[in-house]
This record gives C-alpha cells, structure tokens and sequence, in this order.
C-alpha cells in the first residue's frame, strides 16, 4: 500500500509532489525530495524506476549494494554532460538527487527497515498499541547523494537498519516526515487505517485536513485496503 500527498505548502508555492512510494512483493520503499533541490521529484522517480529493474531488488541482504550500483551507474552516465566535477554535483546531483530512502522488507519472522536520511517508522505491536518512532536531523539530513559530491560530514554515514520480529510487532508502516501531524496527534483518527493500509480513509483524512500538512507526505506499508 503506498499513499502520497502533496504538501499543502508545496501548493501554494506551485511545486511538484517530492515524494515518490513503490510496492512490491517483500519490499515497500518511501523516497522524500530535498524540498530546497530544484528537481528532487524527478532524482525520487528515476531512481525507483532504475532500482525496480535491478536483479533480486527485492533482496534485503543486497539492498544497498542496489542502491549504490543505481546511484553509480546515475553519475557515471550523466558525467559526459557535465565539464567538470563541480558542474556535475552543482547542476545534476545536487538539484535531482537529494532524497532520503526508507526501504521496508517482510520476511516469514521479521520486518526489516533500511533507512538513510530522515523520517518515521509507525509500528503496531502485539497489544495493538501504535508508535511512531522518529529519525530527524533538523535542517540538514544526510543523503545518499553526498558520497558523490565534495562533502566531507556525511562520507561515512551508512545505511541505518532496524529489525521488528513479527511476535512482538504485527505491523510496520514507514513513511516521510510529512506525516508528522498525524504523529503529533494534531490530527486524529488515521493511526489504525494507516498501519491497516486503508487507503481511501487515510488519502481522505489527509485532503480533509490538508492544511495541516505543510509537506508532502509518503505512507508504505504491506497489503492495505482500496
């Protein structure tokens, strides 16, 4: 199940929708743009477009070596257009490819969650109790796309995994920072739609409310509700 929405100031500014969600079979993915990158919508869809095509995507144990192979052959086939290295990440990484990446797999006993940058996971336990858990680093998140440019503080951040074993956690849903007002509790009454995958419920408790969502806003998890 994947739901997204645009961001109530994404409208008024006249942008695109940032985010992009993909579903597949053991795998749900949530890509949230750079809102202050030109053309973070577009790096967000050509990579998951890239990536689904990539052998045994579905894999967890090869996951980022996926990642990185789509961000490889990106930069490696867009250098020919780019004079020089600055040119490059100046004019292509840094305006189409700052996005941060959650991945979600479903095995027999776990969820596994790969994430780098920021966002939420949303867990339901076996008590039926529903948490958001948050990764946030404030107005600079590392991305992915940095191992490419001439920036030094993010080189050696990697991948963040985090493991849910299906006895002691019934669902697991990720999403972007967009959904923030729902985890706050500002708005109300879409927790167990969102981690059921309900589809139309949740997409018409976010448009009911849309002002308070100031971002776009990116929901993933396994099966759902139409």
């Amino acid at each position: 199940m994947i739901i997204t929405s645009q961001g109530f100031g994404h409208f008024t500014q006249g942008l695109n929708n940032q985010d992009f969600g993909m579903e597949m079979k053991r795998m749900v993915i949530v890509l949230d743009g750079c809102s202050g990158a030109k053309c973070s919508e577009i790096g967000t869809r050509l990579f998951a477009q890239l990536f689904s095509r990539k052998e045994e995507a579905e894999n967890v144990e090869k996951f980022e070596d996926n990642v990185k192979s789509v961000f490889d052959d990106l930069i490696e086939m867009m250098k020919k257009y780019y004079p020089t290295q600055e040119d490059l990440e100046q004019e292509f990484i840094m305006n189409n490819l700052l996005f941060t990446i959650i991945a979600c797999f479903e095995t027999e006993t776990e969820f596994i969650v790969k994430m780098f940058g920021d966002g939420y996971i949303v867990t339901q336990n076996a008590y039926d109790c529903i948490s958001y858990i948050k990764f946030s680093y404030g107005k600079y998140p590392p991305y992915f796309a940095y191992k490419y440019c001439n920036i030094e503080n993010y080189k050696d951040y990697q991948f963040k995994t985090f493991t849910f074993d299906k006895k002691a956690f019934k669902k697991i849903a990720i999403a972007s920072d967009g959904i923030m007002p729902i985890a706050k509790g500002e708005v109300n009454g879409l927790d167990n739609c969102i981690v059921d995958g309900n589809v139309v419920v949740v997409e018409m408790g976010i448009k009911n409310q849309r002002q308070s969502f100031y971002d776009d806003v990116t929901i993933a998890t396994f099966g759902g509700k139409l």
